[in-house]
């Protein structure tokens, strides 16, 4: 271990009780105290007087959540990022709130700039580069880039993971966590969205964000897909002078397609390009860029774009992939059976969907978005909200992939209402979709799917007597059993227990109570006045277990069960 990861449980402990404190008076200080006191032991740790430290917060709730997570640190900026991503999960008013998140950290000092190189590395920087910026181009919660110059003369970027940042990072996963188990027990709708499931998904790309190693394999595979007929471009790694903290890849020299002036044929050349690539990515690679912001996006003189920050990236498998073709041939063709059936497909319904409701909300959306006249009266930003709030309605909870690409295309669309509003998509996007249609319609693919289902029938038959036979076994022996479902019957056995339980541990703290009492000696004159005393104290040690059970039990649980992995997590060792 290193000397970061021998930190003894306690001294973990310690920071994070401080840490939870600290991020409990910001929570407090924007509005948010009654949802605290909400939580398991909150008011114990917290205090009572928490909810009134925000009487005076202004704006509305997705704007104080908002300021919230900005006002936490790097670490929640981050999730708040991500749940703009999320429109199946949080209404409109949160997403456009969330979208406007900047993610701001001062400037990293030059020479610890040049420790986390020398320490990635194994080398100084001086025989690394020939000349190593010391002013940053650019300043980010998790790293730093500096221009550099190679010993070969190479101009390149340099990115440097900013000192501690882990360790920041890594605790504050661990009180997202706790908190999520904490509101899932305390508020009964948040079971629905399951929010410890999102903080775990999001520990799980925020470490992997962390790892530059990823972002250096995520630009490998993008130069490996590009197009060599198009002006894209994407930077090139240079693996040796690159780790886990330590990212360095080829410059570009090129200016922001944000400064280009919208309406020339800079920019409509542009933008074509930016939608060429983007649907190649969907539709035929399934690996696509995760943020296509304007600040990621560079053009150069002759036209050639270049997509930076491959750190955050999409991947949809042939079968999403031939589940968006279905979805917009189902949307052209006004198929509302067929889009409701790839819905459903694409998410996870958390509860009865009404197929028929589904339905009848996409006819509606259609006919109000899609049926117009012309390309440009497309509203896409109206399409996705209200898809959003249709996924939300019908509690079907996307994939993360599909997330991921409504809030890209979400991006795009942006884009090209501020340069291009009159940019064909459709005829971009048109030749992409085709290709998917005919490869998935071609003799060969269809040989090869029927052979396969062919293959899977056959072997059904050969082995059907068998499973007949068993079946009829497992019914003459009794071991096939039939029983009625019953939903709320099946939770008595449980309820019973749970209550028979509760009453024998209130009677049992009630017997060792009066026991108590009764052993109070009249004296300390015999030796039987001293073994009243000592079982006075063995029933009252009793009693007060007993009765901290019991009140534990009834305010913790109210029938919930608590798992015990938020607290484990809490305390682990790194």
């Amino acid at each position: 271990m290193t000397q970061g990861e021998t930190k003894s449980i306690l001294g973990v402990a310690v920071r994070d009780v401080t840490r939870l404190r600290k991020v409990a008076v910001v929570v407090a200080r924007h509005g948010f105290g009654e949802i605290l006191l909400r939580m398991p032991f909150a008011a114990q740790i917290l205090g009572r007087d928490v909810a009134k430290q925000g009487k005076e917060a202004q704006g509305t709730p997705a704007e104080r959540f908002t300021q919230l997570l900005g006002a936490l640190g790097p670490t929640y900026i981050k999730l708040g990022q991500v749940l703009s991503m999320r429109a199946d999960l949080l209404p409109a008013d949160y997403i456009q709130a969330l979208s406007t998140l900047q993610d701001q950290a001062p400037v990293i000092p030059y020479s610890d700039v040049e420790k986390v190189i020398e320490q990635g590395l194994g080398r100084p920087v001086a025989e690394i580069f020939s000349e190593l910026e010391e002013e940053p181009l650019a300043t980010a919660s998790i790293g730093q880039i500096h221009m550099a110059t190679t010993k070969e003369g190479r101009r390149v970027v340099v990115k440097v993971q900013r000192p501690g940042i882990g360790d920041v990072m890594r605790g504050d996963l661990d009180l997202l966590y706790l908190a999520a188990r904490g509101l899932e027990v305390s508020i009964d709708e948040l079971k629905l969205i399951q929010p410890a499931k999102i903080v775990g998904e999001f520990e799980k790309n925020l470490l992997r964000e962390l790892n530059f190693s990823a972002e250096l394999a995520n630009l490998v595979r993008a130069r490996q897909l590009l197009d060599p007929a198009r002006p894209v471009t994407v930077p090139e790694p240079i693996p040796e002078l690159s780790c886990r903290t330590v990212l360095t890849m080829s410059h570009f020299e090129g200016r922001p397609i944000r400064d280009l002036e919208p309406g020339s044929d800079e920019a409509a050349h542009a933008i074509e390009e930016v939608l060429h690539a983007m649907c190649k990515g969907v539709f035929v690679d399934g690996f696509f860029h995760g943020d296509p912001h304007a600040g990621n996006i560079l053009v150069d003189d002759e036209g050639t774009i270049c997509f930076l920050d491959m750190g955050l990236v999409g991947t949809l498998s042939p079968e999403q992939r031939d589940d968006l073709v279905t979805l917009v041939l189902g949307t052209i063709l006004d198929d509302a059976s067929t889009v409701a059936r790839v819905l459903l497909k694409m998410g996870t319904p958390t509860q009865r969907v009404d197929i028929g409701d589904l339905k009848r909300e996409i006819i509606r959306v259609r006919s109000q978005y899609v049926m117009v006249q012309s390309v440009g009266e497309i509203d896409t930003e109206g399409f996705i909200e209200e898809f959003a709030n249709a996924v939300r309605k019908f509690r079907v909870k996307l994939a993360i992939e599909y997330s991921l690409l409504v809030k890209a295309a979400g991006t795009v669309e942006g884009l090209v209402r501020a340069l291009h509003p009159d940019v064909d998509a459709l005829e971009i996007t048109k030749p992409y979709v085709e290709r998917i249609f005919s490869e998935r319609w071609s003799p060969q693919q269809m040989v090869q799917q029927a052979l396969g289902g062919g293959v899977g029938v056959a072997s059904l038959l050969r082995t059907m007597p068998t499973h007949v036979d068993q079946i009829l076994h497992d019914f003459e022996t009794g071991n096939v059993q039939v029983k009625p479902i019953t939903p709320k019957l099946d939770k008595l056995p449980d309820t019973v227990y749970q209550s028979a339980t509760r009453v024998a541990v209130a009677l049992f703290a009630a017997s060792m109570t009066i026991s108590a009492a009764v052993s109070i000696p009249a004296g300390y004159e015999s030796y039987m006045d001293w073994a009243r005393i000592f079982f006075f104290f063995l029933f009252t040690a009793l009693a007060i277990g007993g009765w901290t059970v019991t009140w534990w039990w009834h305010w913790l649980g109210r029938a919930r069960t608590f798992r015990l992995a938020p607290l484990l997590n809490f305390f682990r060792r790194r």
